[in-house]
């Protein structure tokens, strides 16, 4: 096992998040100033890195991140199908079962699984976290879609609110990067290199930021409410879906690369973001909110166990003096095969 992947990245992820906690403990940060954090992180930081992994990433280079955007998101709806049957076997409404559902099947890839990636594969693994946040959105999308469908006005077209979520969507920072740093790959332009620099060292706060915010928002008191859907939650979520991932990808073949993507972004917490559609909509709050916190807490063991036996299983991967670095340092990084 390499000791490099031990302190060079699952230590700074654990002393990331308890340093928010520990901060948040002393009186230095209320909880509520987390959402500033993850404010920054989503408005400025994480578009900042989108445009500069994409833009620098050749357009041609793109296909072989289809294969795990395709099994990643294959995942995610076969545990969301497993958790939706196993709601209705506990006689739970279909519309709360959905809810619980999404969230043992939504990744809090945002917040988590894109920094973890960044750190331990460079700008390819930037690239991977962005898709993971595109499936994210996906199922987003379509739990606001359940409920509109479950409670919309009979006379209200349910397209007209389709299309208003999607528009909704499509103004926000990370999907506007997006755009932009495809159609700059495209055209071959390169960013000036002042500009390159400064995205870059916003992309770089990333991973401290986001970590250091779920610190701040810890709350260990969530075990003690709601205790049947965070043990089912986190058996789904923790526990099921990495094995899901890890035996998906050896039967689809997935090279190393893209097989550690998937396994890592399978293995985060809850997608907070999911905690947002739940109180927007007034349906599973407190339930929602108890899992997200829970498998945030707990996802810290179950993180650290993946990555090191990724690590033995994958070294090649992991050569941390390689992937381990800032953007600008991408001529060593890891780079997917094809």
């Amino acid at each position: 096992m390499s000791s490099d992947v031990i302190f060079n990245v699952v230590l700074p992820i654990f002393l990331f998040v308890v340093a928010g906690y520990l901060f948040r403990i002393i009186g230095k940060f209320e909880r509520s100033e987390s959402n500033n954090l993850i404010g920054y992180a989503m408005k400025v930081a994480i578009p900042s890195m989108i445009i500069v992994a994409l833009a620098n990433e050749p357009v041609e280079d793109y296909v072989p991140y289809a294969a795990f955007f395709g099994t990643f998101l294959l995942i995610t709806t076969i545990i969301f199908i497993a958790a939706l049957a196993c709601a209705k076997v506990f006689r739970m409404p279909w519309l709360e079962g959905s809810y619980f559902s999404a969230t043992c099947s939504l990744s809090n890839t945002c917040m988590i699984a894109l920094p973890i990636l960044v750190m331990l594969l460079g700008r390819p693994g930037a690239v991977y976290g962005i898709l993971g946040v595109i499936n994210l959105i996906i199922g987003l999308q379509v739990m606001s879609f359940l409920y509109d469908f479950h409670h919309g006005d009979p006379n209200q077209s349910m397209t007209k609110n389709l299309l208003k979520s999607l528009w909704s969507t499509a103004r926000q920072p990370y999907f506007v990067a997006l755009v932009i740093g495809v159609v700059i790959s495209i055209t071959g332009w390169k960013l000036p290199s002042t500009i390159d620099t400064t995205l870059n060292l916003f992309g770089d706060t990333v991973a401290p930021v986001a970590l250091f915010a779920v610190g701040i928002d810890l709350d260990f008191s969530v075990f003690r409410k709601h205790l049947m859907p965070v043990l089912g939650a986190t058996l789904f979520k923790l526990i099921l879906m990495p094995i899901l991932a890890w035996f998906m990808c050896q039967w689809m073949g997935l090279e190393p690369i893209a097989t550690v993507a998937v396994v890592l972004c399978s293995s985060v917490a809850a997608a907070k973001c999911q905690y947002g559609v739940a109180k927007q909509k007034h349906i599973y709050v407190e339930q929602t909110a108890a899992i997200v916190a829970s498998t945030t807490v707990l996802s810290i063991i179950t993180l650290a166990i993946v990555i090191i036996q990724l690590n033995e299983i994958y070294p090649e991967v992991f050569e941390m003096q390689k992937a381990f670095h800032h953007f600008h340092h991408y001529d060593h990084a890891v780079k997917p095969a094809g």
